[in-house]
């Protein structure tokens, strides 16, 4: 699975959720998910339209309302969802985000390793090459220089933190939300359904239990879970 045979990998490339329960796993609007991974055109005042690019990969459902999210696609939406945390305009983004491909030399850059060890130097050169301002104030919100150093900003770091690599690939993204309790997404763990990591356990399961109104102290011990490891999982999903 090294460079860009992930393509290749069926973990990385079938589809796993639809584009809402995408949006939902990383916290972020259906409409939102839906503007990256189809795009969009908008109508101006003036009558011309504003047309934007997809930037997360999707693929044709097999089925009319069929899954068309790989776990790839997952991923990339992570991290734009880390970009706008850090106050980026979407319409900024999305030429930051074609630059970092172009430069890193993969399709699939936002899910990969490379994004971590090199995407913030590639972002700080896309503002100065740009000569554009709203490009530079862009990277100003992603990148800062450290000890001569370019270096994501803290809020883009603490995602990226979430983020376990392997052979140069996102493997796995424990998700912010859930706090101290460990819910990852893992494409060779329960289909990359949130999980339980220390269990196993999905949160779907777990979130059904407790929509049956059965006690938490109840799931939690079912499960091999603490009652606020439950209760954080109730409150995030």
């Amino acid at each position: 699975m090294a460079g860009s045979a992930v393509i290749d990998d069926p973990h990385y490339t079938t589809p796993l959720y639809h584009k809402t329960e995408a949006a939902h796993i990383i916290a972020v609007p259906a409409q939102t998910f839906r503007d990256w991974a189809v795009g969009y055109a908008r109508k101006r005042l003036d009558g011309s339209q504003l047309v934007s690019a997809p930037i997360v990969t999707t693929l044709e459902p097999a089925r009319p309302q069929g899954v068309s999210v790989p776990f790839v696609g997952l991923a990339e939406a992570y991290i734009v969802a880390a970009f706008t945390k850090a106050g980026v305009p979407m319409r900024r983004i999305r030429p930051a985000v074609l630059w970092l491909q172009e430069h890193i030399g993969l399709p699939q850059a936002l899910a990969s390793q490379q994004l971590q060890t090199d995407g913030a130097e590639v972002l700080w050169d896309f503002g100065r090459q740009s000569g554009d301002p709203a490009d530079q104030d862009m990277v100003d919100g992603l990148v800062v220089v450290r000890s001569g150093q370019q270096v994501f900003r803290p809020v883009v770091r603490d995602y990226l933190t979430m983020v376990t690599y392997e052979d140069g690939w996102t493997r796995r993204i424990q998700l912010p939300q859930y706090g101290k309790t460990e819910v990852v997404v893992d494409p060779w763990l329960n289909g990359g359904q949130p999980t339980v990591a220390r269990r196993g356990v999905r949160v779907a399961d777990i979130v059904s239990r407790l929509g049956a109104h059965e006690p938490p102290g109840d799931v939690a011990g079912d499960y091999g879970l603490t009652v606020p490891e439950v209760e954080a999982i109730r409150r995030a999903a």
